[in-house]
């Protein structure tokens, strides 16, 4: 679709939105920042928050449905403390050396993003022979909330959550009948958004679908940085009796990016394809004291890397979960769970295929106790099999203490882990099988407090040990993975949010970090702070800065050797977004990143965009 015509389309569209005044919908105010107390992250049930001691983000509807456009990964960042993501252009993370989207929390990542783990819906989505996700899979057409575990969440989630866990949750219900979103967007560097999302709400069952596609010619001069994906999701669900629902869902990627390299040595014909497919069957049993659910997920992928490696491989990663909650008492929760995994694939790679698979089997254990009303112990055990790694027994145990005017304690022992993948094991020449998982320990305090539902804050102090890292070394001059690392990470984070008054609220986080030696991808010192403002009932405006200080990056991600590191330059971003619902039917925004027209970077000598536009029509039904 030609520009100019899309630019028609979209003042033809606003004229005649000026126009349509019909019953107008009005939205609670009060609801400009809403705190959910309710998780399931930390459990596998939903519970209270403060129940659990362990630190958890929720980052909520309300916030993901006013960027739904934006890529999640970009969103989560803006709002946990102690987490990054880099970028390298202004659409799009890419995979493979020299991309972006490279996730630490507190420090601990990897490169690739094979220490904190992203989940949707509880399934852990995983590149299944690099055993990382990928960024650029993620849109939030259909996302209920997201919630952020900080710290080691392998007693529940097993391998690659050895720093911690986004989980993605998704909507399983909308309102009753027919509804229709399909938001438009057009933006600098000839950028253009669109994205259609139907449901249909029947008494007992429900569907809905989501596509879309996001293209840009990207902005870097030297190199060739354009940009182009389509997605969808579908999802199902069936209330099949008063005590059993099934939900399925699926989803597909198709994505082409073009790595620009460093300016120092910039890229026109770095081409990667991606095809990324995937899905999951959930079937939740409920009686009076047990609570059965059985998760069956799989996803694939064909990745087409047109760089000097000249790589191809197909990979899947298949798993099935079952968790068994049984509320011995009102204040007794036991959990007992199975968690078994397939990673497999073939590479093409020094002119043959190489074809591998490796598996992986756990036993989950998890105990919740109430005692009184001002204590709850919480403690677990996963006891985990790798087909080449061996075993290793995963603990986790806290409590949190409950006091008077809504001040909440919270203490955490646990330990994570992340299993070597298949290309460590087999593919590229620093591969072995004789390596040993990368190991995590947590030791943090955590304090929480409310105050009359106009102010929820907490703060957490923590100290991590990493050991047994996977790195690069050197055995009779022949470079090999070697388990030789160990990381002595430090921290303190502190989080809130904050309703001024019913159309005026405030949310921020900050975190202090430090390790024994460079790690790349973690600032030192970072502050985010939202301000949301709806002088109307119909506007709204949202106006968000980021100040990311002490960032370290690896000077060459295409490097076979140690990683060097080098210190980037301290930034501080501005956003401004704004919004308003012209009717029932329609919604306009305006978007302006890097307000202040910033010249930064978060991966060395891959420089970010100066001040971008982003305009958007929203059609409802």
């Amino acid at each position: 679709m030609p520009v100019n015509f899309k630019l028609r389309l979209f003042t033809i569209i606003i004229t005649i939105s000026a126009g349509l005044r019909a019953a107008v919908i009005y939205t609670d105010t009060l609801k400009v920042f809403p705190f959910d107390p309710v998780v399931v992250t930390g459990s596998r049930t939903a519970i209270d928050r403060h129940e659990l001691p362990v630190a958890i983000t929720v980052i909520p509807e309300v916030v993901v449905k006013a960027r739904s456009e934006t890529p999640l990964l970009d969103l989560v960042a803006e709002n946990v403390p102690g987490l990054f993501v880099t970028k390298r252009t202004n659409l799009g993370y890419g995979v493979s050396s020299g991309s972006g989207g490279q996730i630490t929390m507190r420090g601990i990542g990897g490169f690739p993003n094979t220490q904190v783990l992203v989940l949707i819906d509880g399934r852990p989505d995983i590149m299944g022979l690099f055993g990382h996700p990928l960024g650029d899979v993620y849109f939030g057409g259909n996302v209920k909330k997201i919630e952020v575990l900080r710290g080691p969440a392998s007693l529940l989630y097993g391998s690659n959550a050895m720093g911690g866990a986004i989980n993605i949750i998704t909507n399983h219900k909308s309102d009753p009948g027919y509804h229709l979103r399909a938001p438009l967007r057009i933006g600098s560097f000839n950028s253009q958004q669109l994205n259609l999302h139907q449901s249909f709400e029947h008494e007992t069952w429900g569907i809905s679908a989501n596509i879309g596609a996001v293209n840009s010619d990207g902005y870097r001069t030297d190199g060739r940085d354009d940009y182009g994906s389509q997605n969808g999701t579908a999802e199902a669900h069936w209330q099949i009796s008063q005590d059993l629902r099934a939900d399925v869902n699926a989803y597909f990627t198709n994505l082409e990016v073009y790595d620009p390299g460093r300016t120092d040595n910039p890229f026109t014909n770095h081409r990667y394809n991606i095809k990324r497919r995937g899905g999951d069957l959930t079937l939740n049993h409920t009686r009076t004291k047990l609570t059965s659910d059985l998760k069956l997920h799989y996803n694939f992928g064909h990745h087409d890397i047109n760089d000097p490696n000249k790589y191809l491989s197909d990979d899947n990663t298949a798993g099935l979960i079952l968790a068994e909650t049984y509320q011995a008492t009102e204040n007794a929760r036991v959990m007992l769970g199975f968690d078994l995994r397939q990673y497999g694939g073939r590479a093409w790679l020094d002119s043959s295929w190489k074809e591998h698979d490796v598996s992986e089997q756990s036993v989950i254990a998890q105990y919740n106790q109430k005692f009184f009303s001002w204590l709850n112990l919480d403690g677990g055990l996963r006891y985990t099999r790798h087909s080449i790694a061996g075993t290793e027994w995963i603990p986790a145990i806290g409590a949190a203490l409950h006091f008077p005017r809504d001040w909440h304690f919270k203490l955490q022992y646990a330990r994570g882990y992340r299993n070597p993948t298949i290309n460590e094991l087999y593919l590229f020449t620093p591969s072995t099988t004789d390596l040993k998982p990368e190991i995590s320990t947590n030791l943090e305090f955590i304090i929480e407090k409310e105050v009359f539902g106009w102010l929820s804050t907490g703060l957490s102090v923590y100290q991590t040990k990493a050991e047994n890292l996977i790195e690069k070394g050197f055995v009779s001059g022949r470079p090999l993975y070697q388990n030789q690392g160990e990381t002595l990470f430090k921290g303190v984070e502190w989080e809130g949010q904050m309703v001024v008054t019913k159309n005026f609220s405030s949310s921020w986080t900050m975190s202090v970090n430090s390790a024994s030696r460079k790690v790349g991808g973690m600032p030192g010192q970072k502050f985010d702070l939202s301000l949301r403002y709806n002088p109307l009932d119909r506007l709204r405006l949202t106006l968000q800065s980021q100040w990311i200080n002490n960032l370290y990056s690896v000077e060459n991600p295409y490097g076979y050797g140690a990683p060097v590191y080098k210190r980037l330059q301290g930034y501080w971003l501005l956003n401004w977004r704004s919004s308003i619902e012209i009717n029932r039917n329609i919604d306009l925004t305006a978007e302006i990143e890097n307000l202040t027209d910033t010249e930064y970077e978060t991966m060395y000598h891959y420089p970010l965009p100066g001040r971008t536009f982003w305009l958007g029509i929203t059609i409802k039904y």
